[in-house]
C-alpha cells in the first residue's frame, strides 16, 4: 500500500513537470507568434575627422561617427545601455574610441546616433611612415569596432539582453581635418548573440 501511494506522487510529480514543460512551451510560441521579435539593423553612415595631429611620437585625435540604428519590431522597444564601446583602428593600433549614449529606441524606428571619438596615442616610427605613405596614396585602411548591449522591452518590461558586435572595415581618402573625408570603400559585418 505504501509503495503504491509513493509510485502515485511519483506519477503525479511527472505529470507536472510535463504539464509546466508544455505551458512554457506554449508561451515561448505564443509571444514568437504575437511579438514577433528581430533583431535590430545598422549601418554606419558617417565618419568625420576632426582632430589628427602627431607631435613627436604622441598621436591626438578626434573623429566623429555617426550609427543608424533601424528598430523593425512593431511591438518590441531596444533598450540601449551605458555598456558599450566604440574603437577605431589602423593597422591594429587604437587611435581613438568612445561611446554610444544610452538611449530607449521606440518601436518601428530609424535613429542616427552621433558620437565624438578621442585618442591620445603613443605612435611608433613605423606606425608614422606607414601612415604618410598610405596618406600619400589617397587609401587609408581603417578598422571600426563597436559593441553594444541591448535589451528588449516589452510593454515596457525588459525581456531579454542581446549583445552586439560590428566590425567596419574603412578605406578613407585622407586623415586631414580640413577636408571632408571620403569613403572610397565600406564592409561591416555583425554579429548578434542572446545573453
Amino acid at each position: 500500500m505504501g509503495s503504491s501511494g509513493c509510485l502515485r506522487c511519483i506519477c503525479c510529480c511527472y505529470n507536472c513537470l510535463v504539464c509546466l514543460i508544455l505551458a512554457a512551451f506554449a508561451i515561448s510560441i505564443f509571444f514568437l507568434v504575437y511579438y514577433q521579435p528581430e533583431r535590430p539593423i545598422y549601418e554606419l553612415k558617417d565618419f568625420e575627422v576632426k582632430k589628427f595631429d602627431i607631435h613627436g611620437n604622441i598621436l591626438e585625435t578626434d573623429i566623429a561617427v555617426s550609427v543608424q540604428a533601424i528598430n523593425t519590431n512593431s511591438k518590441i522597444e531596444l533598450r540601449y545601455g551605458k555598456e558599450n564601446s566604440i574603437d577605431v583602428e589602423y593597422w591594429e593600433t587604437k587611435i581613438c574610441s568612445g561611446s554610444i549614449p544610452p538611449f530607449l529606441q521606440p518601436t518601428k524606428n530609424t535613429t542616427t546616433v552621433n558620437t565624438s571619438l578621442e585618442g591620445k596615442t603613443e605612435v611608433s616610427q613605423s606606425f608614422q611612415d606607414s601612415l604618410e605613405r598610405d596618406q600619400m596614396e589617397g587609401r587609408i585602411p581603417l578598422d571600426i569596432e563597436i559593441e553594444m548591449s541591448i535589451i528588449f522591452v516589452i510593454e515596457g518590461i525588459n525581456w531579454r539582453k542581446m549583445e552586439t558586435k560590428m566590425k567596419c572595415i574603412l578605406v578613407i581618402d585622407s586623415l586631414n581635418s580640413d577636408k571632408k573625408t571620403k569613403i572610397f570603400n565600406k564592409k561591416c559585418g555583425i554579429k548578434h548573440e542572446m545573453a
